[in-house]
This record gives structure tokens, C-alpha cells and sequence, in this order.
């Protein structure tokens, strides 16, 4: 009788570049740190941690458009996901300048349908599949912009929480102003 061969799980990246930058002053995936844009950067980070296919939420070249402009991260990912096969994705906002690849591959540790960080949504780990879609669907729909949420979503999904114990959470920090941004590059 032929063994049976596993088929490997295929990890994407996701990288949530559909904002306005509006407290930025100007677009934040085009910011640059060490000759490389954010864009370019957290693409490379995604692959260094071992994403095979790595898109973009947002109106990039070549990226998913929004279907729910002005929503945030969740929209974002919701735009995304009908677009995107099912399996891990690592979710990324555009805008951690120090996010590093063995951060990302923690997250992939386990088999939750979601891994974050301890009090930190994002970065992430979805498991993507129909239901998650649906559960994206229904969430966006919902008036309360805290129910339209990365949180709501794993609170949802009973995301498992990594510890913080020993983590260098600099690499969490994301830069949403030019003070925050100066702070990162000085």
C-alpha cells in the first residue's frame, strides 16, 4: 500500500496598506527606512518569515482594492479575504518599521484560528477559510465601529494570545504620526 503524501500548508502574507495616512501627513508605505520603503519592507519581512505568496489590501499597484474604505485594519482584511486562498496568513499593518521575521514565524507556532500578541491585534495569524469570511462579512456589517475591529474578530475567534514575557515589543510599535515615525528613525 503507497504512503500517503502530506500535503504542506501554504503560509501568505498580508499586508494592510489601504489607509488614508491622514495623521502622517503623506503615504505611509512609501515612508522609507534603511533605502527600502515600509511596502517593500514588510513584503520582505512577510517572505523572510516564510510567506509564500504575499498580497496587498489597499490601492496599490497590483493590490486588492477596498470594499470598505474608511474602515480600518478589519476592513482592509475583509476586502482582501475573498481574494485569498484558504490557510495561515500572517497580517501585517504597512506601518511597523521594526517588525522582524522571527516575530512573525512565533505567531505560527500552535493551532489556533488566530495568534496575536498579548494586548497587540496586530500582527497576526488567521487560519482563513469560508467561515472566517462569513464571520469578516457579518462583522463589517455591524454599526459599531468596535465590533468592526482585528480585536472583535479574534475575540470572535478565540484568538490565542502570546506572551510578551521576554519579547522585544519595539518591534510592535507602529507609526502613525511624524513624531511617532522620528522616534522610530532617530
Amino acid at each position: 500500500m503507497a504512503a500517503r503524501s502530506r500535503r504542506r500548508a501554504v503560509i501568505g502574507g498580508l499586508i494592510l496598506a489601504g489607509g488614508l495616512s491622514s495623521r502622517m501627513g503623506r503615504d505611509k508605505a512609501l515612508l522609507t527606512i534603511d533605502g527600502e520603503t515600509l511596502l517593500a519592507r514588510s513584503a520582505r519581512v512577510l517572505r523572510d518569515a516564510g510567506a509564500e505568496r504575499v498580497v496587498v489590501s489597499g490601492p496599490r499597484p497590483g493590490g486588492i482594492p477596498d470594499r470598505y474604505p474608511r474602515s480600518g485594519p478589519l476592513g482592509g482584511l475583509a476586502s482582501a479575504a475573498p481574494s485569498l486562498a484558504d490557510g495561515r496568513w500572517l497580517i501585517v499593518p504597512v506601518d511597523m518599521p521594526r517588525l522582524h521575521p522571527g516575530l512573525l514565524r512565533s505567531l505560527l507556532v500552535g493551532g489556533a484560528r488566530a495568534t496575536r500578541f498579548a494586548g497587540h491585534p496586530l500582527p497576526m495569524m488567521l487560519c482563513l477559510d469560508d467561515a472566517v469570511r462569513a464571520m469578516l462579512d457579518t462583522l463589517m456589517r455591524q454599526d459599531d465601529p468596535r465590533r468592526r475591529s482585528p480585536s472583535a474578530l479574534q475575540a470572535a475567534l478565540g484568538a490565542h494570545e502570546l506572551p510578551l514575557d521576554g519579547l522585544d515589543t519595539d518591534a510592535l510599535v507602529n507609526c502613525n504620526t511624524p513624531d511617532e515615525w522620528n522616534e522610530v528613525t532617530a
